[in-house]
């Protein structure tokens, strides 16, 4: 007999792609970093470089931040959803890729403000999974905003 269990979305806001340039900080000492990649009201999944082991679920808070811009939100309380390992793309290379995702605890409502600001003004509507599987031309404003991009990445992932 097939199993014929039905998957249930469980989110309660629709979840957005994040444009370049958005950052989290993960942990504060050492300080560990990672690249946003989509978000909604209820929380944000990151991809963050590991030496090859799992982060401790210590991450209670984090701070997000944009490149080459004024926006930084601090202590955002959180808990961790989910923390694995991303296949490797690069099979040359010797740092791992993890992604975790975080649900995001209570907000004050200024954060609350700056998280919808940043919804509104840094994120791009989700792909749907045929539009995923297509590369993305790298796109950037200016020369200026790419090499501050290019320098972010170098400090994530060497």
């Amino acid at each position: 007999m097939k199993n014929t269990k039905k998957i249930f979305e469980q989110r309660k806001h629709k979840r957005f792609q994040v444009k370049d340039g958005a950052y989290t900080v993960l942990r504060y000492k050492p300080v560990k970093m990672g690249k946003i990649i989509n978000m909604s009201r209820d929380g944000l999944a990151v991809y963050y470089p590991s030496d090859g082991q799992q982060m401790t679920s210590e991450t209670s808070e984090l701070d997000i931040f944009i490149i080459d811009s004024y926006y930084y939100i601090e202590k955002i309380q959180v808990k961790t959803i989910s923390d694995f390992e991303l296949a490797d793309k690069h099979p040359f290379s010797s740092k791992k890729i993890r992604q975790r995702c975080f649900q995001f605890g209570k907000t004050r409502s200024s954060q609350l403000f700056y998280l919808d600001y940043f919804l509104e003004n840094f994120t791009m509507p989700r792909r749907s999974n045929k539009d995923r599987r297509q590369l993305d031309a790298y796109q950037c404003d200016t020369p200026e905003r790419r090499n501050g991009i290019e320098r972010i990445k170098t400090l994530l992932w060497g």
